[in-house]
């Protein structure tokens, strides 16, 4: 969900983890759980789910984004024109943190890794704990240079140092029956001259 504030002050300078801090308990006491915060361009994106990791509304995605306007206004974080999008992180989402696989328990990701081996990682997630996230491998490769090395095998489990992990993504199999809905939504507070689906919230960086 995106809205238009007229008069937002804050910045696409201000790394996200400084907003997160101001979000996070902006989501709380709206009833939701703060999941990313990022820039693309000059768009605040702001990922929410709602707690428990229950499907998220629509009236609750609004409530936040005027509440977290708000308050982004009154800490004057961020300078210049910007777009504070709020909206829910999908079925398919980035896994960056430990918090997003132990979320993620149960669906299916796609897990890239770094180093020379470079493996890529399709299978459910299994556990996750503070040091690394367990897979069950549903399908694997490596590197072409790296083919000869013994790999494990598919229907093992693979556990996963967040260190070793480049990328990684929940992976929706259409046709399949999600483990939770996105709760993804998307309309009112329509600004005059934008259709209601699409709506945007716009600071004002000085």
């Amino acid at each position: 969900m995106t809205h238009t504030a007229a008069a937002s002050r804050a910045s696409e300078s201000t790394h996200p983890s400084e907003i997160a801090k101001l979000a996070g308990p902006v989501a709380a006491d709206a009833g939701c759980v703060l999941y990313e915060v990022q820039w693309r361009g000059a768009t605040l994106v702001v990922l929410a789910s709602a707690a428990g990791g229950n499907a998220i509304g629509v009236d609750a995605l609004s409530q936040l984004s005027r509440r977290l306007s708000t308050a982004l206004d009154a800490a004057d974080m961020i300078d210049g024109r910007y777009v504070l999008e709020v909206s829910s992180p999908g079925l398919e989402r980035s896994l960056r943190r430990p918090e997003h696989f132990s979320g993620a328990v149960g669906e299916r990701a796609v897990i890239r890794t770094n180093g020379p081996l470079r493996q890529r990682i399709v299978g459910e997630i299994l556990s996750a704990d503070s040091t690394a996230v367990s897979i069950r491998i549903e399908e694997i490769s490596a590197h072409p240079s790296h083919h000869s090395e013994a790999q494990p095998a598919v229907g093992q489990t693979l556990s996963v140092p967040f260190g070793d992990i480049a990328k990684a993504r929940t992976t929706f199999e259409w046709g399949s029956q999600p483990r939770r809905s996105s709760g993804s939504g998307n309309v009112p507070h329509a600004k005059r001259g934008q259709t209601p689906r699409q709506t945007s919230r716009e600071g004002q960086r000085r």
